[in-house]
């Protein structure tokens, strides 16, 4: 009996271990195979919407949104228009959450979500999303 209820404990911790984990930080859904995206001009429009497709880059930006630290409570002022919109898309071509990002000169980010919550990004994750979106522009031009 002692036997059956070990094994059966053993099987209910591996069941809900597996349960915990996910293939996505940013979603709990599959991983995304593109972020596709929206760069503000000079005239204020939006470009034409285009996509990161490149591995490396994707899972950047999915990494760099899922450390994000939204606040609820803060409220920002933006009276420029963001620098660029992106939003992942899924393995069945599913889209995702949208979100809106103003690049500072300091390498800083503010990111706002859908629900027009609010997070910065500073450091090394802040200039790796601008690097990774400004490359993308100047490779399309």
């Amino acid at each position: 009996m002692r036997k059956l209820l070990w094994s059966l404990s053993l099987v209910v911790i591996i069941v809900a271990l597996g349960g915990c984990s996910s293939s996505s930080k940013t979603s709990g859904s599959p991983e995304a195979k593109v972020v596709g995206y929206q760069m503000v001009q000079k005239n204020g429009v939006l470009s034409d919407r285009k996509g990161i497709s490149e591995k490396d880059d994707v899972k950047k930006i999915e990494n760099i949104t899922a450390d994000v630290k939204f606040d609820k409570t803060a409220s920002v002022n933006k009276e420029s228009k963001e620098d660029a919109v992106f939003w992942f898309i899924d393995q069945d071509n599913k889209e995702g959450q949208k979100y809106k990002v103003w690049f500072d000169e300091s390498g800083s980010a503010d990111v706002q979500d859908e629900k027009q919550v609010w997070g910065v990004l500073e450091g090394k994750d802040g200039e790796t999303l601008s690097s990774i979106f400004k490359l993308q522009l100047n490779e399309q031009k």
